[in-house]
């Protein structure tokens, strides 16, 4: 068996993984095993780019070239779709509410869904755009997860300036679920960061007159969302490289993140994971966990949105 190893420990799935990108990588003299096990142990680690070259015994140029071409077979249409599924059934939805609900009680949550900074080096031109609200430059990565910390869909696009809303309403997903309307009992959950709609349902906002009902609502809100705060640490945890990803080029890096959140996935299908395994730490990229922007007043409310989530209020008592 083939001993691949994330942030230290061996994955038991080093075989199937070989297995997974072998037919599609092309015969090299350097052995699909090292040029794996050199990309897994890349985004594993931040050790440094020439340790690493030294480490498998690769030039600088073959490591580039490995990397990117592990990065395009994992996030291709073929393998990614395998890696992660957004729900198409309404008996997968099921599921993945009555998961969510024995969590707190909160009905027909079908995922949590959040966006997180990955740092990066940032480019020369247009830098400021890339500028994160916590005063350095990154990418947004945006995530749903369901209560086994699995990623149900994945966006890495916009710079680190652009609002979690913006990315939202900008996202494959968003589009998929204006074509293709969930049913309407079942919602995410999103933090104060999205405006409130029959999709996504928020916190109601602590302006220090919530009533008790509206804390409990709250409160089972955020007991149920911080699956995707756990998802990201345990994501960040594992591939540590995406704490700070020094690429040059930065067109180079949602490939990278995407992959990443693919190997996720690949790995808690397959194997157990600890909390010691999940980095709360690094979960946000942007703070501690738990804290977000508001989002924007567009001084339009969604009243379908706004009954639904009196609703499930209620319903909570």
């Amino acid at each position: 068996m083939v001993k691949i190893k994330s942030n230290g420990k061996e994955l038991e799935t080093g075989d199937e993984l070989l297995e997974l990108v072998g037919p599609r990588t092309e015969v090299k003299t350097i052995s699909l095993e090292r040029r794996t096990l050199a990309c897994v142990w890349y985004l594993s680690n931040q050790e440094t780019f020439r340790s690493i070259v030294d480490r498998f015994g690769l030039s600088k140029g073959s490591l580039h070239y490995f990397l990117r071409k592990f990065c395009n077979i994992i996030t291709s249409n073929e393998i990614l779709q395998q890696l992660i599924r957004w729900p198409s059934s309404d008996s997968e939805f099921q599921n993945i509410s009555e998961n969510f609900t024995q969590r707190a009680g909160f009905p027909n949550v079908i995922g949590a869904l959040d966006g997180t900074y990955i740092p990066i080096l940032g480019p020369t031109a247009f830098r400021e755009s890339y500028i994160c609200r916590k005063g350095f430059p990154a990418l947004h990565l945006q995530a749903v997860c369901d209560t086994d910390l699995k990623f149900l869909d994945v966006f890495c696009a916009y710079p680190g300036s652009v609002h979690d809303s913006r990315v939202f309403k900008n996202s494959p997903l968003y589009t998929e679920l204006q074509n293709n309307p969930v049913p309407r009992q079942y919602h995410l959950l999103g933090d104060s960061a999205y405006g409130n709609s029959e999709t996504v349902l928020v916190p109601f906002r602590d302006n220090g007159h919530l009533n008790a009902d509206e804390k409990r609502y709250n409160n089972a809100h955020s007991s149920t969302r911080v699956d995707i705060e756990r998802s990201f640490g345990l994501l960040k945890g594992k591939f540590r490289r995406l704490r700070y990803v020094e690429m040059k080029r930065v067109e180079d890096i949602p490939s990278l993140v995407v992959t990443c959140c693919g190997l996720h996935n690949f790995i808690i299908q397959r194997e157990r994971y600890t909390d010691e395994d999940i980095d709360m730490d690094a979960a946000d990229g942007d703070g501690p966990p738990g804290t977000c922007s508001v989002a924007r007043d567009t001084g339009a409310v969604d009243k379908s949105g706004h009954e639904k989530r009196l609703q499930v209020m209620h319903s909570l008592q």
